[in-house]
C-alpha cells in the first residue's frame, strides 16, 4: 500500500503540533516525558519537531496526559484557531 503524500496543511499542522507539546513539555527532559507516559524519546523528539505531522491519538493522549494538558488545546494550537495558546 503506497501512502498519499501529505498536504502543506497536514504538515504545519504537525509543526504546530509539535511546537505547542515542546512548550507544554518546558523543562522536562524528553527521557522523563518517555518514561513517564511509556513511549521511546525518539518518537517524542520526531513529533516535536514534526517528523510525525500525523500521530496516533493515543500516542498524543499519553503524551498530553502525563503533560497535564488537554486535548482541546492542542487540537487549537495545531488548528490555529483561538485561544491556541499552550503554555
Amino acid at each position: 500500500m503506497v501512502r498519499e503524500a501529505l498536504s502543506e496543511l497536514e504538515r504545519a499542522r504537525g509543526l504546530a503540533l509539535g511546537a505547542a507539546l515542546r512548550r507544554a513539555r518546558g523543562d522536562m527532559p524528553v527521557r522523563e516525558l518517555a518514561a513517564r507516559c511509556g513511549l521511546a524519546e525518539e518518537t517524542i523528539r520526531k513529533i516535536e519537531r514534526g517528523g510525525v505531522p500525523t500521530p496516533a491519538l493515543f500516542t498524543v493522549a499519553a503524551i498530553a496526559t502525563v503533560l497535564e494538558v488537554p486535548l482541546d488545546d492542542l487540537v487549537r494550537a495545531a488548528t490555529g484557531t483561538a485561544d491556541s495558546a499552550v503554555a
